[in-house]
Parts: structure tokens; C-alpha cells; sequence
């Protein structure tokens, strides 16, 4: 594979992973691709399909919630880029930090995510969110 693709795609997933809850609507139109396939692998009964359908679904945590990204490891082979991230959720007055690690494994396709599945532990998550 070209390594100028190979990078073109880790940064495309980089800047989903640093700054998801920053980003609009049209951003997301811009990273991933028209008929992306994206799933929390803890909860497979809700896929989101496309751009609009995932932004929706992380949107929510903007207004509640203070998020840090990080990532910890971000590689690439070929057209799949694999990211390890720690993503900390914190509630507006509340000392509380809720830590996630999360796994993410992105399949590219012309420089956009065709499929994005989150592999994490949903007992970390369940007492604070959903």
C-alpha cells in the first residue's frame, strides 16, 4: 500500500479519536463515509449507518458532560487502522472522572472510515451513561 494513503488515513482517524466531541455534523461528513457502518461492539442491537447516525449518537455527550481524549497507541496497516484511546468523561461540578479505555478498529476506504467498531468493557460505562 502507498504510505502517503497509509498516513492520509491515520490522520483522518486521529482526528475522529482527539476530537469527536468537538466536531459538527459536517465534520463527520468529511471523516467518514456515506454508508459507514458504525458499532459499539458492547451494544450490538445499535448499529449506526453514515455520517448523520453517528454524529447523533455521540452528540449527546457534548451538552452534560466534559470529555478529554487521548490517544495511547494509533497504527495502520494497509486500509485498517487500529486506535487505542482513553476517553474521560467527567459531569459538570463533579469531581467524579469516569475513566473508558476503548479500542477502536477502523476499515478505510478512498481516505474516509467505510466501517468504526468501539470495543470496550460496558460495565465501565453502564453506571454513568445510557
Amino acid at each position: 500500500m502507498n504510505q502517503g494513503i497509509q498516513e492520509a488515513n491515520l490522520v483522518v482517524v486521529r482526528r475522529l479519536c482527539e476530537e469527536w466531541p468537538k466536531l459538527t455534523r459536517g465534520d463527520f461528513h468529511e471523516l467518514l463515509a456515506p454508508d459507514c457502518l458504525y458499532i459499539n461492539v458492547p451494544w450490538p442491537g445499535r448499529p449506526r449507518i453514515g455520517p448523520d447516525q453517528a454524529y447523533d449518537a455521540l452528540s449527546r455527550y457534548r451538552s452534560g458532560w466534559r470529555v478529554e481524549l487521548h490517544i495511547v497507541h494509533l497504527v495502520a496497516e494497509g486500509d485498517v487502522v487500529l486506535a487505542e484511546r482513553l476517553e474521560c468523561f467527567q459531569k459538570p461540578g463533579d469531581t467524579t472522572v469516569h475513566d473508558l479505555y476503548v479500542m477502536g478498529a477502523f476499515e478505510m476506504k478512498d481516505g474516509k472510515i467505510a466501517k468504526w467498531r468501539d470495543y470496550f468493557d460496558s460495565r465501565h460505562v453502564d453506571p454513568f451513561i445510557d
